[in-house]
């Protein structure tokens, strides 16, 4: 692939095929590296542990906790998700899940001691009737979050783990399946002397709606057995320090508290419906500050960064003498899945030292920090898709800009530019004037130029000029002068000489003496077919418009008809010269102002059209302006990629060949997407299902 890149740089053909595909499959090798796995990784290119001041340094270093905080991993399984679409549902959730993998393949690679998963593991987990659908789920679930062996992983449950305001028959069956797959419900953890406290959120929420329809306060209520409120209250019995706590549904408070600079929009706005909460009550929330006294809180569920502090009450006052001693900040973590609420997902990372190595009790013993994953979104609307258009567009470009080149020549029938007939043709003496150039000027020697005969790449066919008759022949003898046609009339030796096509015809002894523009062709003689055709155009080219030579060609003999292979081997430059040659005579055929369009016959009218005749560049031109024909409008119909139905088809061989060779467009091009995109499509299969 490279190798053909640095030839084809090398011979300086970079618009062509050998440069042009192999360059393409490279850049999306590259582009698939880069989406794969280069945005992930680089987003994390700054992401470090956070590190703690102890107050003084020491002679070995202080052992270090690390802790990763995950948040709405939201794994999907099928056993779990209603079908709602055949094909949209599962791409979407194989989409999803292969985030989730590149996202865990990253950030796993910080190899933190401790991983807290802050609830809603599974999508939805509450939809399970049985155990093994539930655990089929939490098995999917453990193997995207693959965790080496000596890493410690805890779970904290979440409203779609366990369900929320559900029937209490329900509710027990759910929490009964999340305790066998992911163990119990209400936890305490130490970690560097810190307790964490693990709360069942949405249990709390649940029991809070029993104790708010008895109307009595957190202190009169009588707790469920093995319930959140007796789990909370018995933690803060015996009063435990640096207590840290995880609840999946963030603590009360006010709709307008700033969230800080990470927020990607607005707040958390207080709400509930079926099976959720975006926040505990007032009253849970003053319980859970006051009995617990906690350093620092974490949550999830609301998928946006939110980060805001508490004032603690003091324990033991009544509600009219509360005091606030001290302030505990609330971080609300990132979701680490992909959210239509959030563009960038993310996680939390948690470093610990035991207090007891801190030089002042009053410093911190942890220090956290908030990373940020790439946007999965962006990269497909932002990175593929536009970069798929523009490569798609390109080999379009490539693979039909020479039938588009050939096909807007001759399908505009409504606008014709035409040479005059007062200006030079193919067979005037100006020999360096090329064929294919519309604006050359008339000029019968050019100045500086030497006249030399056109020997060379031309067949004969085309340097020779012709007559219709074996009488005379025109020609000059020496540029800008016409001779008399006797002076050339003595025949030349031919001899018998059979086309691809099995015409006979003669040609002639090319003599070194005797230039190729003045040999004597017989056209009359059977099989003529190329050189009757040029010799009637020459003829009826130099005898109107009041050109100098025309006193040299017979007038009134009419244009004889020209057969066109239907054959894909056919002679391009033969074909080409034929067409240039129609184009020439084309306007000298007619008798009054009117034009010819594409595919018409060159001696029909076209009623409704317009003639302007002006100079340009010094040469005479005439452009004619009329209603495109059919044959216009069906070309332009192919050239587009529409198929004009048997009624409407062109049957001419050059429609039948611009259609064979529009096929052959289509089969490179498909050819050419699928050399250029299945590189790429390996390398995202080797990075999606191998390496991750």
């Amino acid at each position: 692939m490279v190798a053909s890149m640095l030839k084809a740089l090398a011979r300086r053909s970079l618009h062509t095929h050998a440069f042009i595909i192999p360059a393409l499959r490279l850049f999306w090798v590259v582009t698939a590296l880069i989406g794969e796995l280069g945005v992930f990784y680089w987003s994390l290119g700054g992401c470090r542990w956070p590190k703690i001041n102890i107050g003084h340094e020491t002679r070995q270093p202080v052992p270090t906790k690390h802790v990763l905080l995950i948040a709405d991993p939201q794994v999907q399984h099928p056993v779990l998700i209603a079908p709602k679409s055949w094909w949209s549902r599962p791409l979407r959730r194989i989409l999803f899940e292969l985030n989730l993998r590149k996202s865990w393949h990253v950030t796993s690679r910080l190899k933190p001691d401790v991983v807290i998963f802050m609830g809603d593991m599974l999508a939805n987990g509450k939809a399970a009737t049985t155990f093994e659908q539930y655990d089929f789920a939490a098995q999917k679930f453990k193997s995207i979050f693959d965790v080496d062996p000596s890493t410690e992983i805890h779970y904290v449950p979440g409203n779609n783990d366990v369900g929320l305001g559900l029937l209490p028959a329900a509710s027990q069956k759910l929490r009964a399946y999340y305790t066998r797959s992911f163990g119990p419900l209400n936890q305490q953890l130490i970690i560097q002397n810190h307790t964490f406290v693990a709360l069942d959120a949405p249990g709390l929420i649940d029991e809070d709606y029993l104790r708010h329809g008895t109307e009595v306060t957190f202190a009169e209520w009588k707790p469920l057995p093995e319930g959140s409120i007796s789990f909370a209250k018995a933690i803060s019995a015996y009063d435990p320090e640096r207590v840290i706590l995880l609840s999946h549904v963030p603590l009360s408070r006010s709709e307008t508290a700033y969230c800080g600079p990470l927020r990607e929009r607005g707040s958390i706005r207080r709400g509930a419906g079926q099976g959720w909460q975006s926040m505990l009550g007032k009253q849970t929330s003053r319980f859970l500050l006051e009995s617990l006294q906690p350093i620092l809180v974490y949550s999830a569920d609301n998928r946006d960064y939110c980060e805001h502090k508490h004032l603690i009450p003091t324990r033991g006052q009544s509600n009219s003498h509360r005091t606030y001693d001290e302030t505990t900040r609330e971080v609300t973590l990132k979701s680490f899945s992909m959210s239509v609420h959030i563009h960038q997902p993310g996680f939390q990372l948690l470093s610990l030292v035991d207090p007891a190595k801190l030089a002042n009790p009053s410093l911190n013993s942890f220090a956290d920090t908030t990373c940020f994953l790439p946007d999965q979104y962006s990269i497909y609307s932002s990175l593929y898709a536009p970069l798929f258009g523009i490569s798609l567009l390109g080999l379009l470009i490539l693979n039909f800009k020479d039938l588009f080149n050939k096909r807007t020549r001759k399908s505009f029938g409504g606008l014709s530019l035409h040479r005059s007939p007062m200006d030079s043709g193919p067979n005037s003496p100006n020999l360096q004037s090329s064929l294919w150039s519309p604006f050359a000027p008339f000029s019968p020697v050019a100045p500086g130029i030497k006249p030399s005969s056109p020997r060379g790449k031309l067949p004969p066919h085309l340097r020779t000029p012709h007559n219709g008759s074996a009488s005379h022949l025109v020609a000059s003898s020496r540029p800008g002068t016409p001779m008399s046609p006797s002076f050339l009339s003595v025949p030349g030796p031919f001899r018998e000489k059979r086309d691809e096509e099995g015409y006979a015809g003669y040609e002639d002894d090319e003599d070194d003496m005797m230039p190729a523009q003045y040999a004597n062709h017989n056209n009359s003689l059977p099989g003529s077919r190329s050189g009757s055709r040029r010799n009637s155009l020459d003829n009826l080219g130099m005898g109107l418009g009041g050109h100098p030579w025309s006193h040299l060609a017979s007038r009134g003999q009419s244009r004889q008809p020209s057969f066109v292979d239907d054959d894909d081997d056919y002679d391009m430059l033969h074909d080409e010269a034929e067409q240039a040659l129609d184009q020439e005579a084309a306007p000298m055929m007619r008798t009054g102002p009117t034009s010819t369009f594409a595919g018409r016959t060159s001696t029909q009218k076209w009623r409704w059209s317009k003639s302007f005749t002006f100079v340009l560049r010094g040469s005479l031109r005439r452009v004619t302006i009329g209603i495109p024909s059919w044959t216009g409008v069906y070309n332009l119909l192919d050239l587009v990629g529409l198929e004009t139905g048997e009624t409407g088809s062109l049957t001419t061989p050059s429609t039948i060949r611009s259609r064979r060779q529009g096929k052959k467009g289509l089969t490179t091009l498909l050819l050419d997407f699928l050399s250029v995109f299945w590189p790429s499509v390996v390398v995202w299969a080797i990075i999606n299902w191998t390496i991750l």
